[in-house]
């Protein structure tokens, strides 16, 4: 058995290696595309690290910073400000303490900020084929 992943709800055909228009879900979207900055295929790799993250807690994204919030001041977060701190930093996706460390590893250098610092699709998958082979 073989899992994909896709969305073609906001696919379009690449012209150029970066892109400028913004498409996409805002959670799982990545920092650049948010602030209109100019991306490329590593803006996906940050939606596999938010969606590694679902994965593993079983939530959507950020929930643990919303329900922080909510119980620390009394008022939710609104999703404007959760974006802000996404694309700033301040804000990761969560993974739980049971998670093995590789996919922790994995799931952080997706997730960050720094476009240049995230893996390509190739390195992402080589990396969970390791990660495959050390599991029982």
């Amino acid at each position: 058995m073989e899992a994909k992943l896709s969305d073609f709800g906001i696919s379009r055909e690449r012209l150029d290696q970066t892109m400028t228009a913004g498409v996409g879900t805002s959670l799982w979207m990545a920092p650049e595309v948010m602030m209109g900055e100019r991306y490329d295929d590593k803006a996906d790799m940050f939606s596999f690290g938010v969606v590694l993250s679902e994965l593993d807690v079983h939530t959507m994204p950020y929930a643990h910073a919303k329900k922080e919030t909510l119980e620390s001041s009394g008022r939710a977060m609104v999703d404007s400000v959760l974006l802000q701190k996404v694309a700033l930093g301040t804000i990761q996706a969560e993974f739980s303490e049971t998670t093995p460390e590789e996919i922790v590893e994995l799931g952080r250098v997706c997730l960050d900020v720094d476009p240049t610092k995230r893996p390509n699709a190739a390195e992402a998958l080589y990396k969970l084929h390791v990660i495959c082979k050390k599991m029982p």
